[in-house]
């Protein structure tokens, strides 16, 4: 088995964010990661401005920002440049139409 790196598991992490807003256990299972680590990734994420999380009732949804969805756009970037697509399509990973707001 295969460790990831701590930038791989923000990429996941990143991504299962980008789908919409989604809560922590969410991506805790999409990014297949432990809740420890999820946690200290998460406060690392927000400490950067790259995701923020909002309390409703007693419920947390987290959500990428503005900088979240640059910091996507720029790893699709990178990836495409990578990948072996020779019809130059864009990475499968979505992202808001908003970002430059």
């Amino acid at each position: 088995m295969v460790r990831r790196s701590r930038l791989e598991v923000f990429l996941d992490i990143i991504k299962a964010a980008a789908m919409s807003e989604i809560r922590r256990t969410r991506i805790m299972y999409r990014a297949n990661i432990s809740w420890i680590v999820l946690k200290d990734a998460l406060r690392t994420l927000e400490e950067k401005g790259i995701l923020k999380s909002e309390t409703r009732g007693k419920e947390i949804f987290v959500s990428l920002t503005n900088e979240g969805y640059r910091v996507l756009e720029r790893f699709n970037e990178i990836e495409q440049a990578f990948s072996n697509d020779s019809m130059g399509m864009r990475a499968q990973f979505p992202i808001k139409s908003a970002i430059g707001s």
